[in-house]
């Protein structure tokens, strides 16, 4: 009975995490979309630029700096930084940099998404073509905008952009972080896209038509807002575009501590959206089985490496326990659900200027698999904790990095 019972078990949880991997086998067997061109006569879109920030004087003057120095013609952008219970020379430098500043005092509702949502309500929306959140620790490429102006008209249209770590060679945890933003960006994104499935959103690069924003409004109050605009409006049957050319780069965190706050942030977030929209997922007429299967995974998913520990686990726990054939087939499928990510990871890292330098950041695997797990953990623990927490950040080498832009 004990050995049923764990059989059961083992092969619905090798089944679970196979379903990414089904998920990336149906895009390939999809008809590949073309290429995305504006329509003919359609002027530069009208863009807003929202950069929330919360006591970002470190980095804020580096990200305005890059959004005022665009490839794109003065009257046709405007930049405005959202200062949320600052306490700090966040106002003072964003505005040195050539921002707007609207300054916000709520210490009672703090948070990127009340913050983003208290702003648009006070602008006129209908003036632009789209609006574009751009988180204070980034910076964007020059030709950020002129590669999201290739989708214009912009009006009635989600885009996400690709996002980078600007300090991809800071440590071991950052070399690792660029490989997974790069399979991501480079394989896993393109295919989504070309499939016709609706890429996952960020809030960081991510740019909402005006139309959509006067009609909807702003919506997300989650601790993750991206993934429940994400949910809402793939349940709506919106298009959520993947935006390769618009590069946004990001300050990745260089310590397992620093990156703590971050994961489990994310890791609450996506699980609280799945259980409030995961029903409307599986229900929703306006999408496809596959959208719907594809949703259900980027929710519900773990991380890659967290995937990798899973499944390892998971094989050696059957090979051990179960008898043959049933514990080898459930410990083949647990080892092949790893097969979509693993040829992402190679195609990534054959692309990668600084191959071999990621390759020694591999060799920390183990410990980083084992931290993901203790953090899961933690995290499924203490899911009623929703206070919205500050990753830490420096600015050391940011001058440097923002100069040194791979790929």
């Amino acid at each position: 009975m004990f050995a049923m019972v764990v059989t059961v078990v083992s092969a619905g949880v090798a089944l679970l995490l196979a379903l990414p991997a089904i998920s990336d086998l149906l895009c390939l067997l999809r008809p590949r979309t073309g290429r995305r061109e504006p329509a003919p006569g359609t002027s530069l879109p009208r863009l807003l630029f929202l950069v929330p920030a919360h006591d970002e004087e470190l980095l804020v003057t580096a990200c305005v700096q890059s959004i005022q120095a665009l490839d794109y013609p003065a009257g046709t952008f405007r930049t405005v930084v959202i200062a949320d219970n600052c306490a700090d020379r966040t106002v003072e430098l964003a505005r040195a940099a050539g921002a707007e500043c609207l300054e916000r005092r709520d210490p009672l509702a703090p948070g990127k998404p009340q913050a983003v949502g208290w702003a648009l309500r006070q602008l006129a929306l209908g003036d632009y073509d789209a609006c574009v959140i751009v988180d204070a620790d980034t910076v964007v490429d020059r030709a950020f905008a002129r590669a999201l102006a290739r989708w214009a008209p912009l009006r009635g249209k989600l885009l996400q952009a690709c996002e980078r770590p600007l300090n991809e060679t800071d440590s071991w945890l950052t070399r690792l972080a660029g490989l997974l933003a790069r399979r991501r960006g480079e394989v896993a994104l393109p295919l989504k896209e070309s499939a016709g499935l609706n890429c996952p959103l960020t809030c960081d690069g991510t740019c909402i038509g005006g139309d959509i924003l006067v009609r909807d409004g702003w919506q997300a109050t989650s601790l993750t807002e991206n993934w429940e605009l994400y949910a809402r409006y793939t349940v709506a049957g919106v298009p959520i575009h993947f935006a390769r050319e618009a590069q946004i780069h990001y300050q990745e965190a260089r310590t397992l501590r620093q990156a703590a706050t971050q994961r489990r942030r994310w890791l609450a977030g996506r699980l609280w959206v799945l259980r409030h929209w995961g029903g409307a997922l599986i229900r929703s007429s306006h999408i496809t089985p596959h959208q719907k299967l594809d949703a259900l995974c980027e929710l519900g998913a773990p991380s890659p490496v967290l995937h990798l520990a899973l499944a390892l686990i998971l094989a050696a726990i059957t090979l051990t326990w179960l008898p043959r054939p049933a514990g080898t087939a459930i410990a083949a499928l647990a080892v092949g659900s790893l097969g979509s990510q693993v040829v992402a990871t190679l195609v990534a890292l054959r692309r990668h200027p600084r191959p071999w330098a990621t390759l020694s950041a591999l060799l920390m695997l183990p410990v980083y698999g084992v931290w993901r797990l203790f953090l899961t953990v933690l995290t499924l623990l203490t899911l009623r904790d929703t206070r919205w927490r500050k990753t830490e950040h420096h600015g050391d080498a940011l001058p440097a990095a923002a100069g040194d832009r791979t790929g």
